[in-house]
């Protein structure tokens, strides 16, 4: 749910594995995902299907539209946030 305006960033798909998914059923999530990927050959960037070693989606391609879905505030990364947390 957070994931939907905060992003991210340091995390991968296969930091789900074990801790709330099994590796087959992040792999499906993973596919459902393009990621641009290359250059190939003739020197072109291609869309490919996710895999484990990529990481999560972010829920908006720059700071700018960011900004721009939640009135002017920049939502934070929170790969990081349970580091952040003191017990």
């Amino acid at each position: 749910v957070c994931a939907a305006c905060h992003s991210v960033a340091l995390l991968h798909y296969r930091d789900l594995v074990g801790v709330c998914y099994t590796e087959d059923e992040v792999k499906e999530m993973a596919e459902e995902n393009e990621v641009v990927d290359g250059p190939d050959d003739t020197g072109e960037m291609f869309d490919r299907p996710a895999k484990l070693s990529d990481p999560l989606p972010r829920p908006y391609p720059n700071e700018e539209g960011a900004r721009y879905a939640n009135g002017g505030a920049y939502p934070p990364d929170l790969s990081l946030i349970t580091k952040a947390r003191h017990d």
